[in-house]
């Protein structure tokens, strides 16, 4: 993934929740809308899974916020292979919904991010503590990096996060995933640079296609808690 589609893709995100009257960040999963968006589209035997994640979110809603944030980062690492977008939706550069990331099992980075995050927040986590991490990664023992997406848990604005990685089981603080160069991190209230405690202020104007995310993901039953 490019510097300019992670970019473009935090822009998106911030710009939908910021613009307009703020409402409360928290999401609900209606399970029976969802397992019915990926029985159609995918078949029933993919919709099961819908089934295990709602068992998962249930057994994790009494448990303390690193029992949550493992148990979503495990359940997704199980259920769900790394794809990148054109083996999987044969297109550069593809942002899937929870129902397209279980119906294929297979999706890339800021697909396993964006559904930890939405499970997190199903689970009643505030989402001032969760931002999806722009990241370079590096490769190996060599000096070569690639673009990638991860999610952290910060208790507090300065805290060292806890990392919810696609391709690292275990949930790490940052401090311990030297791998990991920051370039930002965003939320759905605004974008920070590495180290920074209070958010960079952004002007946003294009909305469209983390509009459609948004839209698709309402008509799968992934919506604001009222």
């Amino acid at each position: 993934m490019t510097f300019y589609k992670f970019a473009l893709f935090c822009l998106l995100l911030v710009a939908l929740f910021v613009s307009g009257q703020r409402t409360e960040s928290s999401l609900n999963i209606e399970f029976d809308i969802l397992e019915r968006s990926v029985s159609t589209n995918y078949g029933a035997d993919k919709a099961s899974v819908v089934n295990a994640l709602a068992d998962t979110l249930l057994a994790l809603k009494n448990e303390s916020i690193e029992a949550k944030l493992i148990g979503v980062n495990s359940f997704f690492d199980e259920h769900v292979e790394y794809a990148n977008d054109p083996d999987v939706f044969n297109e550069k550069d593809y942002w899937a919904t929870p129902s397209e990331l279980l119906g294929h099992s297979k999706g890339d980075c800021e697909d396993f991010a964006i559904a930890k995050y939405v499970a997190l927040l199903h689970l009643g986590v505030a989402s001032e503590k969760l931002r999806l991490i722009y990241v370079k990664a590096r490769i190996g023992r060599s000096r070569m990096t690639q673009a990638h997406m991860v999610l952290g848990y910060y208790d507090m604005p300065s805290s060292d996060p806890l990392v919810l990685d696609s391709l690292v089981s275990n949930v790490l603080p940052g401090s311990q995933r030297t791998d990991l160069i920051p370039v930002f991190s965003f939320n759905d209230s605004g974008i920070w640079q590495p180290g920074q405690v209070n958010q960079t202020s952004n002007s946003i104007s294009r909305l469209s296609k983390w509009r459609n995310v948004i839209e698709r993901m309402k008509q799968e039953g992934i919506s604001r808690r009222s």
